[in-house]
């Protein structure tokens, strides 16, 4: 009996641990469900116009955002453990999909998408997320700057109304001085209208209203759903404006999104052979294309969402756990033409903001965006691009940390130049070259330590004689030996004179490995 109390107390504790909705939605009350409910459609408000704009970054029809969308909500309900985390499409995401994709077509970001959900599932498994603790926030500063300041630029040909691929930011900034003269006025006038429409909304929920009247309760909650929904508001405005011109006879003045069918996205397996021109691509080869994209999406999916939990949840966070949950939202993902996901830190405070209560508040968001993808879908080629633009900007331009700046300025010289470095690369060598640099940057300092520590000689006269002792503040390892053995030669023949015995004070120790070992042996 006790035998079996015992694994069925392990079997329990191994269900609540990975599908944590077996545990809490014991205790689900209907104060919990209301509030989840006005969390779930509050940040579906958020999610869709979103989610379009960022499909458009990564030069992909609307759907492949909003199937993204939904499926990673549904999937969090289920498998996540933090309530204000939504995994779905972000503009980092886009971003390093159109990194890895430009030359491609749909194919590839779907089998991207899997491809990135073996991989993180693989670390998750193997317990490999203290890979992520390598990359210090100095680097991940400068990335996530690196990244806004890539978006905002590559934006700025929808809001000009001109069109041109480019690859990577100089070409992008080429081709912008190239089609100057190409500028659409009312692409130009519209953009920039709702850009500014879109930052007074957002900064409407910090308008001061004092008093517990309710009238005033009423209107401070206005205010403040007014601001969370600004990205609905201005794509309605702008779909309504097109709608006018159409419906008038005429052709709206200004570049409309294209026309995406309506209905739910067909249940498939990921594309193993994909056509490009008149040559057939094999799984092998469409690997090898997508590059060093399988690898790095993951990585820094998985690092946006460890920091996104650190930041919302009180007390320690199950990394294990939450990257097996964002491996199973983009592999699943993948079978309803998804785009690679993540969490993104303007939808957690979003949704922390509409006091969500547990993570079933994705469940009513992913129905949302299902019923708009069903219905709403036929009128999405109403949305002008530049209203999709103006979305892009005002969500990553607060992205970029310019405090940082100034800290580290007071404070490190040395991260201030991991930061600008990653920032540099990140903007003109590619992403994926800058925070690898970065990351190596980082990491030297590192190396450094271990290969110059601290070591402490002092020399002691005791009843039972003289000796030199010897303490290196860190523990033993190859880099280090070749100075402590200059080091204690030294001290041996100078203070010494070569009849002192030296003592090595292995007290700070951290460990020891092989060539150390040898050395002292020697």
């Amino acid at each position: 009996i006790r035998k079996n109390t015992y694994w069925k107390c392990k079997v329990q504790k191994f269900i609540y641990r990975h599908i944590p909705i077996t545990y809490w939605l014991l205790n689900y009350s209907k104060e919990d469900a209301f509030c989840d409910v006005v969390a779930g459609v509050t940040i579906c408000l958020t999610m869709v116009p979103q989610s379009i704009a960022y499909a458009s970054l990564a030069n992909l029809s609307p759907e492949f955002g909003l199937n993204s969308a939904f499926m990673g909500c549904f999937i969090y309900v289920f498998f996540g453990t933090i309530k204000e985390v939504v995994i779905g499409p972000s503009s980092l995401m886009a971003l390093l999909t159109l990194e890895f994709t430009h030359d491609l077509n749909a194919d590839f970001v779907i089998l991207l998408c899997f491809i990135c959900g073996i991989v993180e599932l693989a670390m998750g498994l193997l317990k490999l997320g203290f890979i992520v603790e390598l990359i210090s926030s100095p680097v991940v500063s400068g990335f996530t700057s690196a990244t806004s300041i890539i978006i905002i630029f590559s934006q700025i040909k929808g809001l000009l109304g001109v069109n041109f691929k480019s690859k990577g930011f100089i070409d992008n900034l080429m081709h912008l001085i190239k089609n100057i003269t190409d500028i659409q006025h009312a692409d130009f006038i519209l953009g920039i209208g709702c850009i500014i429409l879109l930052l007074i909304l957002r900064q409407m929920k910090d308008i001061p209203i004092s008093g517990r009247v309710p009238s005033k309760q009423i209107v401070k909650k206005l205010l403040w759903f007014l601001s969370i929904s600004r990205n609905a508001m201005v794509v309605v405005i702008g779909s309504g404006i097109s709608a006018y011109y159409i419906n008038s006879g005429g052709k709206p003045p200004f570049i409309t999104t294209n026309i995406v069918q309506s209905g739910l996205p067909q249940i498939q397996f990921p594309p193993v052979s994909s056509k490009l021109g008149n040559t057939t691509i094999d799984f092998p080869i469409m690997v090898q294309k997508l590059g060093s994209g399988i690898v790095v999406i993951p990585i820094v999916s998985i690092l946006a969402n460890v920091a996104i939990a650190k930041a919302f949840k009180e007390g320690p966070i199950d990394a294990t756990q939450e990257m097996i949950t964002l491996a199973l939202a983009n592999i699943f993902g993948s079978f309803v033409q998804s785009m690679p996901t993540s969490g993104a830190f303007t939808r957690s405070a979003v949704i922390s903001a509409s006091g969500v209560r547990t993570p079933l508040a994705g469940l009513y968001s992913a129905s949302l965006t299902l019923l708009s993808l069903k219905f709403l879908a036929p009128y999405f080629h109403l949305i002008p691009r530049s209203t999709l633009s103006a979305i892009l900007i005002t969500a990553v331009i607060f992205l970029i940390d310019v405090k940082i700046f100034f800290s580290l300025w007071k404070n490190s010289k040395f991260d201030l130049s991991c930061l600008m470095c990653t920032l540099l690369c990140c903007v003109f060598l590619g992403v994926e070259i800058g925070l690898l640099i970065g990351i190596t940057l980082s990491l030297s300092r590192l190396i450094y330590l271990f290969m110059r520590p601290v070591i402490k000689v002092e020399k002691f006269k005791k009843q039972y004689g003289s000796f030199i002792q010897v303490t290196p503040k860190i523990g033993l390892f190859f880099p280090t030996m070749d100075i402590l053995s200059r080091l204690i030669t030294e001290v041996a023949l100078n203070e010494g004179m070569g009849v002192l015995p030296i003592v090595i004070d292995c007290t700070h120790f951290v460990g020891l490995d092989y060539t150390a070992a040898k050395v002292m042996y020697i």
